[in-house]
């Protein structure tokens, strides 16, 4: 079995409901060099990853397993199982601009984000329509220095929209670390697949 975790925000949190789950998965974290880690004793191999690419990599069978944040599985093309979410870990997605900025209907805005898919999802909804903005990073700055009118981002303490005299205009959606599986490796090993949430679950570390 082949597990891809993201080097990014939901790796503590992975790695800590896997050892709640009596799975010791040592050697690996943020400051990791190594790509492809085995796991001793336990018949699986670790992936390091971007956080973006894990869905990629799942969908394709390079792995059968990842933990993968909500808000890139709303982004991604892949048909992936999620047998459980993380209890931990868990942030939102959220209009962000500055206080009063909220959008008047009919009006036109840029909106700044790493999600653009979702972006779109959410301003054919809203009576107001929107030119929307790709970033790879730094996307709080874009209306603070003006690029943008709101930012489309996940918040998870909020500090560093406070130090900057932004606000949450509005929730999109929680976010929360997945367990995905690819669905082919779900029929091939689903009693091991199996065996691991119920490991999780009774840990208390998913939902």
């Amino acid at each position: 079995m082949r597990l891809a975790l993201g080097k990014g925000r939901n790796l503590p949190v992975a790695l800590a409901a896997f050892r709640a789950a009596g799975l010791e998965l040592a050697g690996l974290d943020d400051r990791a060099r190594r790509l492809l880690v085995e796991v001793p004793g336990l018949g699986l191999e670790a992936l390091l990853l971007k956080d973006a690419d894990v869905p990629l990599y799942v969908a394709y069978g390079v792995a059968d397993l990842g933990i993968v944040g909500s808000d890139l599985l709303e982004e991604s093309d892949g048909d992936l199982l999620v047998p459980a979410r993380l209890r931990d870990g868990r942030s939102r997605l959220a209009l962000i601009g500055r206080a009063g900025a909220g959008p008047a209907p009919g009006s036109q805005v840029r909106l700044a984000t790493k999600y653009p898919a979702t972006a779109r999802r959410l301003v054919a909804r809203k009576p107001w329509g929107a030119e929307i903005l790709t970033l790879s990073g730094s996307v709080e700055i874009a209306p603070l220095l003006d690029l943008a009118d709101l930012a489309l981002d996940v918040v998870q303490t909020g500090r560093t929209l406070r130090e900057n005299g932004l606000v949450e205009l509005e929730v999109v959606a929680e976010v929360a670390p997945c367990l995905v599986a690819n669905r082919a490796s779900y029929l091939r090993r689903r009693e091991w697949i199996n065996d691991l949430v119920s490991r999780l679950e009774a840990a208390g570390v998913v939902t």
